[in-house]
């Protein structure tokens, strides 16, 4: 078609202007019917009173609207025929119209569905509404038919955990019924010395269909270092009054300023043109960005330019996009290939950039303002507040109908953490001191520590799908299902730039049942508080209950209400098979070995303990300490009692002589003598006595000690332990099937229950 002679072109030009003046004429037919449509309307208003109610109520207007957009090709709702769209709208109104409730019902609905159409159909007015809304609300950001939102107050958690949460930017697009959140950060303060904080670039929520996420990048932080509300006092009062629905000047928000002052003036990451086909943005804050977007064109084009510089902004300055970009030009930097996405390369890269997020703080881009979710909760009048509590259904309803159109696609969670603190509980739980006095648990605690504390560890889940049922009767649970197409673990070392993969599974499922009464206002079907009887019957069912099983499931449901508690099940299962890497392999193996020695050195300390205790028993009060001691050595050897005789012999015979000289009328010193030579053989005697026990107990020691390490050495088998572990990885590689585990979460049902005062369920 390159060599085609010019002459051969013209028809083509032809085919173009017959094609333009055919779609003219089909314009202008299509504007006939609703101009004729119009005017029998116009007629009847005037000589009926049912056209002027029709007229009134809107269906008129809102039929006609319709008729004029399928006239120009621009119908909302496009996919519907015109005439089913027709007969619906004008049943509904013939309905509506026998009440003069449903009459107010149906009007209050009908107008704004006027204004939505003439929006969508009409250029000319959304147009002319764009204009106006720009110079009245600066806030907002009015192209084409989206409507967006930046520079948003970030919500402080002040619950039961605390953190902020900050969404950059909202778009809401009217044709397409479609929100979507940019610039999603989470940071939240678990307990003292651990703290979460999860990003994602975007969240698409098209209504009434579904809730999809994009890559969810977690990092779970733990010790004062790592921790970004680290020194925030959540106890203590704030400096603003709480009267104020948006404040500026909160400890959480003041920590966030301060830790994201670092990453906000370092220099961003450059946009390859090979990504996006052109240059980067020029460099600028995210505040100026505001500002600018808060001076708007009247012109739709500028606008549109404005709207997408914003959007680019937020993606380049997102923490995620920082880090996949930092992680790129280290790989292209050690490797002259250029990165190639398979899903293999895209799982390895999402654990890297996790790593990589791991030394940013968990809210980079905080906002000058935030709103509490207490705030939040308090804001709504005091009459709706009874309104709601009176009617548990609607909100039952409203759930119900919200979980079953809201199906939840995320496409991966990746969360890091250090292995530092893996490492720290190892040595608080299992090695504690006995490391300190053996040589071999030493050799085997600086292998588990080196393999840990070198690395960060990644959990990476991937096709994720989530669902959630709320029963509209309270007789039944909730119940919410999540689905893991994918589950890998990876070991990455940042200074190395290693990256791999250590476990991966076939996939995860997890179902979690809550009970129906624990949502709001449902204190109306919370469990009583136990009575002595209701304790009596189930100790008497505990008794009569049929076999073990239930003996023990009857007990469990009796400590339950014994303290007033009431549980949220959850089971998850891993589908087989499994995958494990070598180096994984040889750490659970020193693990294993560490353990066991660790076990062995346990009972030898109860053994050395227990023996220590039953060869020196106790005083007796009743005996003096040469009887304790006689006994004592009377029962420790053969050679210990021969010596034992032949000093109650010598003492025997020092008393008979004692009394005889008594008798014949010795003087005192010659007592005093027979004393001091008594005194001199006796502790000759003990001395021998000691020496001799002495000697036996450490040999019995030493003894003891080289039977322990001969059965420490037979026990616990390096290669024996390997070749075990490696048996059962290889078994778990070919096996199929599930591994599950199920459990409970037990929940106080005291603050649940219902307080005096509070009005009386109409709907229940």
């Amino acid at each position: 078609m390159a060599n085609q002679h010019p002459i051969m072109a013209m028809p083509r030009r032809s085919e173009t202007r017959h094609a333009q003046e055919d779609k003219k004429q089909r314009q202008a037919t299509g504007l006939a019917l609703p101009l004729l449509l119009t005017s029998i309307v116009a007629v009847l208003v005037a000589g009926t009173d049912w056209a002027q109610r029709w007229l009134f109520s809107g269906c008129a207007i809102e039929s006609l609207l319709v008729i004029y957009g399928a006239g120009r090709g621009s119908r909302i709702f496009s996919d519907v025929p015109l005439w089913t769209l027709l007969a619906t709208g004008n049943l509904l109104y013939a309905i509506a119209s026998t009440s003069w409730l449903l009459y107010g019902i149906f009007s209050t609905l009908c107008y704004p569905t006027i204004a939505v159409t003439c929006l969508i159909q009409f250029d000319s007015v959304a147009t002319f509404a764009r204009k106006n809304l720009r110079k009245i609300l600066k806030q907002l950001h009015f192209t084409r038919d989206k409507i967006a939102l930046f520079n948003l107050p970030a919500l402080e958690i002040d619950t039961d955990v605390h953190g902020l949460m900050v969404i950059r930017g909202i778009t809401i697009s009217l044709s397409r019924l479609t929100i979507v959140a940019h610039g999603v950060e989470l940071g939240m303060k678990l307990v003292d010395d651990i703290e979460l904080a999860m990003y994602a670039d975007e969240v698409n929520i098209p209504l009434f269909r579904r809730v999809q996420v994009s890559d969810v990048y977690g990092s779970i932080k733990g010790g004062k270092a790592e921790l970004f509300f680290g020194e925030v006092d959540t106890s203590q009062g704030d400096l603003v009054d709480d009267d104020f629905s948006i404040l500026g000047d909160t400890p959480l928000l003041r920590a966030a300023t301060a830790r994201a002052e670092g990453f906000t003036e370092r220099p961003k990451q450059k946009l390859r043109k090979s990504q996006m086909g052109v240059d980067k943005m020029k460099d600028s804050s995210p505040w100026r960005g505001f500002d600018f977007v808060k001076t708007l064109s009247p012109d739709d084009d500028k606008a549109e330019k404005q709207y997408e510089a914003m959007l680019e902004e937020i993606r380049t300055s997102s923490t995620i996009y920082q880090s996949r970009q930092a992680v790129m030009h280290q790989m292209s930097s050690d490797s002259e290939s250029e990165y190639e996405s398979t899903p293999e390369n895209d799982n390895d890269m999402r654990a890297a950039v996790c790593a990589e997020l791991r030394q940013l703080p968990s809210i980079a881009h905080p906002p000058p303002r935030s709103v509490r979710v207490t705030t939040l909760q308090n804001s709504s009048p005091p009459w709706f507040r009874r309104f709601t509590h009176r009617l548990p259904f609607l909100l039952r309803l409203l759930l119900a109908v919200i979980s079953y159109f809201h199906l939840i696609n995320i496409s991966s969670i990746t969360v890091a953490a250090s292995g530092v603190f893996a490492a720290a509980m190892l040595q608080q739980e299992v090695f504690k001191q006995y490391a300190t006095e053996n040589a071999e648990l030493r050799r085997l605690e600086r292998r588990v520590k080196t393999w840990l504390t070198d690395a960060n560890f990644c959990l990476q889940l991937t096709g994720i799908n989530g669902m959630a049922q709320v029963p509209l009767s309270t007789a039944w649970d909730i119940v919410a299902w999540l689905k893991f197409n994918d589950i890998m673990a990876y070991r990455t070392a940042p200074e190395k730039a290693e990256v791999s993969q250590v476990v991966r599974l076939g996939g995860a499922d997890a179902t979690a049942t809550i009970p129906t009464f624990l949502l709001p206002h449902h204190e109306h079907v919370v469990p009583s508080m136990p009575t002595e009887s209701e304790m009596e019957d189930l100790t008497h069912e505990i008794d009569e209950a049929d076999g073990i099983p239930k003996t023990i499931q009857v007990k469990e449901k009796a400590k339950k209400v014994r303290k007033d508690e009431t549980a949220i099940s959850m089971s998850v299962h891993a589908s087989l098979p499994a995958t494990f890497d070598q180096s994984l392999m040889d750490f659970v193996a020193a693990l294993v070995k560490a353990t066991k020695i660790i076990e062995l050195e346990k009972e030898f300390d109860e053994f050395e303990r227990g023996g220590d205790a039953a060869a020196t028993p106790p005083m007796s009060p009743t005996t003096s300490p040469i009887d304790d001691a006689l006994s004592t050595t009377t029962t420790s050897s053969g050679t210990m009692s021969d010596t034992t005789t032949s000093s109650n012999a010598r003492f025997k015979d020092l008393t008979k002589n004692l009394r005889q000289n008594l008798k014949d009328g010795t003087t005192g010193q010659q007592i005093k003598d027979l004393a001091k030579d008594l005194q001199q053989k006796t502790d000759t005697g003990f001395k021998g006595l000691q020496h001799k026990t002495n000697t036996g107990f450490k040999e019995l020691s030493q003894n003891t000690k080289r039977m322990q390490k001969v059965m420490v050495s037979g026990m616990v088998n390096d290669r024996w332990i390997a070749k075990m572990v490696g048996k059962i990885a290889l078994k778990l590689q070919q096996a199929q099937g599930d591994v599950g585990y199920s459990g409970e979460i037990p929940m106080p049902l005291a603050p649940y229950r219902a307080v005096e005062g509070l009005p009386t369920k109409i709907l229940p």
